[in-house]
């Protein structure tokens, strides 16, 4: 019996190889500890921000994540990639179709036949399927492609998830320093307002020379001159944190941003890398977009390859036809048809190769850029590890400093009472503290946004230590 070749297909099916090269993780030489001692550390929850303590914190970082616009891209950017990958997927499968046609006209017989000439209608409705045959892998390989590339959208998503997080933290830690400048050097001005009177009062009787009225007095211009700055850098700081909130304009410009804790109340966490430097590998969100862009591309490679072989398609055609169109429901005759097609290419002029070509270069920027994603990942948790530790030794001294200022402050005022030590004594120790309040809430920040950057460049939380300041030994 003669067998028809569309019979044949799917043992052809079977039989196919696909182009796409087997995909291999670039390998890197990783190191075996950070170079710093490190304790083991377990993953902690995504919202690695409540563990700053300051419910506020909590409630703009969730506001950020509702509302802010680079977010709402990487979204949007989601959502193209998902339906790129349903069209893909949706492009292996048959088509399906509905067809219907009318057609009016006369038929011309012979004049030998008794039918007369007459005005007929051709009627015909059925349904359609159409399918190519994915012999070489060419939809399979734009499939797993689409399929990565949402995998690498989502991962897109959640590095600027972790990013927005980070710069909010950073935003709302900048603020409140800021506040607590503020009313240092208002402070500090009145203090030094005080001083210079006192100053001036005994300079009068001769108690001092004119070069203590003049060093009370440049003091005292230098903190009404940093005053402004702080005002105005704390106006954009306000103003900034309603732009990554995704506020809209009326409310950047009236509305005042909520306050929490101050920031010698917050909770200075301290966290730690895995202790394993491969493990980053697995939680940075940015690295693993890279990858699957980089699996993306190995698969287009299968796709442009698929270019060089024919490609086959499967058509079938079924319905009914009547040469009356107005009794198309009595058809008078049902017709079906299947029918195989195949186009190979001959002559391109290098169009295939081309495309070839091009897929392996982009599969090569790919490899470069996840290798450098790693690259930068290690180099950001390396910096982060010295700016942490330096910025926690030089918080602790400041703080130091502070207390030590705040008791000396105590001691002269005890000495006042007793007869011991004059005004002037209490006023200039009030001066010394203060200074002492602002190098300490600068440390503050530093520490603050060193353990932000921590968190970033280890892609989330994990469980830490902590110490509260005020609390310690």
């Amino acid at each position: 019996m003669k067998r028809s070749p569309i019979l044949l297909l799917p043992v052809l099916l079977a039989g196919c190889a696909w182009l796409a090269p087997t995909y291999h993780r670039p390998q890197m030489p990783m190191p075996d500890k950070w170079g710093t001692a490190q304790t083991a550390t377990m993953p902690d929850d995504s919202a690695w921000w409540r563990s700053y303590g300051d419910p506020v914190l909590d409630e703009l970082v969730d506001e950020a994540l509702k509302n802010n616009d680079d977010l709402a891209l990487a979204g949007a950017k989601l959502q193209q990639a998902r339906a790129q990958y349903k069209y893909a997927f949706a492009n292996q499968l048959p088509s399906i179709s509905v067809a219907g046609a009318d057609a009016y006209g006369r038929v011309h017989l012979k004049d030998d036949l008794p039918t007369p000439h007459r005005m007929s209608n051709l009627g015909f409705v059925g349904g359609m399927l159409n399918y190519e045959v994915d012999l070489w892998g060419k939809n399979a390989s734009l499939s797993k492609a689409a399929k990565a590339g949402v995998r690498a959208a989502g991962y897109g998503h959640a590095a600027a998830r972790l990013s927005i997080a980070a710069a909010t933290a950073k935003l709302y830690f900048s603020l409140r320093a800021l506040d607590s400048e503020r009313d240092i050097l208002q402070r500090t001005i009145q203090t030094q307002t005080e001083l210079l009177a006192l100053v001036r009062r005994q300079h009068e009787v001769g108690a001092v020379d004119a070069l203590a009225v003049q060093n009370v007095t440049e003091q005292l211009d230098a903190a009404q001159a940093a005053l402004p700055d702080v005002e105005d850098q704390r106006g954009k700081a306000e103003s900034a944190l309603a732009v990554m909130l995704g506020r809209s304009p009326v409310q950047i410009i009236g509305q005042a941003m909520a306050r929490g804790k101050n920031i010698n109340e917050l909770t200075v966490p301290i966290p730690t890398p895995p202790e394993i430097p491969s493990t980053l590998l697995e939680r940075r969100p940015d690295i693993a977009m890279h990858e699957q862009s980089l699996i993306a591309s190995n698969f287009n490679i299968g796709f442009a390859r698929a270019a060089y072989f024919p490609t086959i398609s499967l058509a079938s055609l079924a319905g009914v036809n009547n040469i009356d169109i107005d009794n198309l429901y009595r058809a008078t005759t049902r017709s079906w048809t299947l029918a195989a097609s195949m186009a190979a290419p001959v002559l391109d002029f290098g169009r295939t190769a081309s495309g070839v070509r091009l897929a392996k270069a982009e599969k090569n920027e790919q490899v470069i850029l996840y290798k450098q994603s790693i690259r930068t990942a290690f180099r950001e948790v390396h910096d982060a590890l010295l700016e942490q530790n330096n910025a926690h030794d030089r918080e602790r001294d400041d703080g130091g400093k502070e207390t030590a200022a705040e008791k000396t402050v105590e001691l002269t005022r005890l000495r006042l009472e007793h007869g011991y030590s004059s005004r002037l004594d209490v006023l200039s120790a009030q001066v010394i503290e203060q200074q002492a309040e602002l190098a300490h809430t600068t440390a503050l920040l530093s520490s603050l946004d060193a353990s932000v950057d921590m968190y970033r460049a280890i892609g989330g939380g994990f469980h830490l230590t902590a110490h509260e300041n005020g609390k310690r030994e």
